[in-house]
């Protein structure tokens, strides 16, 4: 199910980017969901965010460095992180051509690259609910949905978070404006073309339409691309903030990825009136994909270098000594989390294994259950994608899509065969 629940969301994304040329300005604003619906409530009264402490936020601005979150976002009272520890930065200079390399590898490379090169910086980020980001940070989920990655899962105590969030939202929050009517909310998201770059899950299908104010292309490929599930606007943005972000977003946030549509003041109350007020289906419970059964064939280790290690994995655990870097977050620990010590760009460092946290070495094909233990992780991205994250077992790879479950099964088709090296 699960399978094909993804294909069926990337046809429909894909059909609202099409359609977004093609739709009638006088499309009929779509029905309400049907009485008999389970849904989830408006989102409630709440109290106004308080300024936070400066010790708060003094402590969050040090765990900035703990969590590395200037790998992946700028962050204006933060330094960029040094060249190899610049995961965002480096596959920018890969893209733009600019990284030190022979032409045939940057070709290369190139033509490899599928994340990390558009990540929303974290400026101005006081239009957010600090609450928020205390729930989301140590159990992320997925914002964006157009965006390949997403935020990982950290291995971080709420005290953690609230620090961090104190840091990301010092200010004491304004006064929230009236809302104005969800139903010409509702309308306005329609023939405003909010739904050519916006889907908001739980509420009838936000169709496509142009947008009053042509976009360029490059302005509304990029705004399609880190555009938010609508869904997490009442929880995720102040009502002030959200309100005044309609309006215009350049005003609140300069540079950001979404352009200024003309909406006036009412407009935008009414259209805030519908992203905060309209009830919620609840978020569809995936099934959990099962492991293929182990292939007949022979599988070598070249096979599963080619599809899985050498592919993706070597990325983040990779011999410092064989690769430009650091050998990345999963050998020598990063975004909070112990230094591991696993080098999957070798055989050898496969069979070393990785470091608990006490430092001792384990091996990645001890059971965790059923399953050896590099193929629980890989099958808990699955897990956590379909929202049922496996305690204990974070998912690999951190914050990217799941593997393919064929090359999962490969895998272990490989380990069950005797995990034989190279040429054996």
């Amino acid at each position: 199910m699960t399978r094909r629940w993804y294909e069926w969301m990337a046809a429909a994304w894909l059909a609202v980017g099409v359609a977004g040329c093609d739709a009638p300005e006088d499309a009929a604003v779509s029905e309400e969901l049907p009485a008999d619906r389970v849904v989830e409530p408006a989102a409630p009264q709440r109290t106004l965010e308080v300024e936070a402490s400066a010790e708060l936020t003094a402590h969050g601005k040090e765990l900035v460095s703990t969590y590395q979150c200037n790998r992946c976002h700028g962050i204006p009272s933060i330094a960029p992180p040094e060249a190899e520890y610049d995961c965002v930065g480096c596959h920018l200079q890969i893209l733009g051509g600019t990284y030190d390399a022979t032409p045939e590898e940057l070709a290369k490379w190139q033509g490899e690259l599928r994340s990390l090169d558009d990540v929303p910086t974290l400026a101005h980020t006081d239009r957010f609910q600090r609450a928020w980001l205390v729930e989301f940070l140590p159990d992320a989920h997925d914002v964006r949905p157009a965006l390949l990655a997403s935020m990982p899962r950290f291995d971080m105590p709420k005290e953690d978070a609230e620090a961090l969030a104190a840091f990301l939202v010092p200010s004491a929050e304004p006064e929230a404006p009236a809302l104005g009517d969800a139903a010409r909310g509702r309308g306005l998201l329609e023939s405003k073309g909010c739904g050519s770059c916006h889907r908001m899950s739980g509420v009838p299908f936000l169709p496509a339409r142009p947008t009053p104010t042509p976009l360029e292309p490059a302005v509304f490929a990029k705004g399609q691309k880190l555009a938010p599930d609508l869904r997490h606007a009442r929880a995720r943005m102040r009502p002030a903030s959200l309100v005044a972000w309609i309006v215009d977003p350049q005003a609140v946030k300069p540079g950001a990825a979404m352009p200024s549509m003309g909406i006036t003041q009412e407009e935008a109350a009414d259209i805030a009136a519908y992203l905060i007020e309209t009830p919620l289906e609840p978020v569809p419970v995936l099934d959990v994909p099962t492991l293929p059964p182990v292939l007949e064939r022979a599988v070598t280790y070249e096979e599963v270098y080619d599809r899985i290690f050498g592919r993706i994995c070597r990325h983040c655990h990779g011999d410092p000594n064989e690769f430009i870097g650091e050998g990345g977050p999963g050998f020598g620990g990063g975004f909070g989390f112990h230094k591991r010590g696993l080098d999957l760009s070798t055989y050898s460092g496969l069979r070393s294994g990785s470091l608990d946290d006490n430092g001792k070495r384990r091996s990645v094909f001890k059971p965790i259950g059923d399953k050896p233990k590099i193929v629980a992780h890989l099958m808990a991205r699955h897990a956590e994608v379909a929202g049922q994250p496996v305690e204990g077992v974070r998912g690999m790879p951190l914050g990217l899509p799941p593997l393919p479950l064929e090359d999962i099964g490969l895998l272990n088709t490989w380990i069950a065969q005797g995990r034989r090296g190279p040429a054996e």
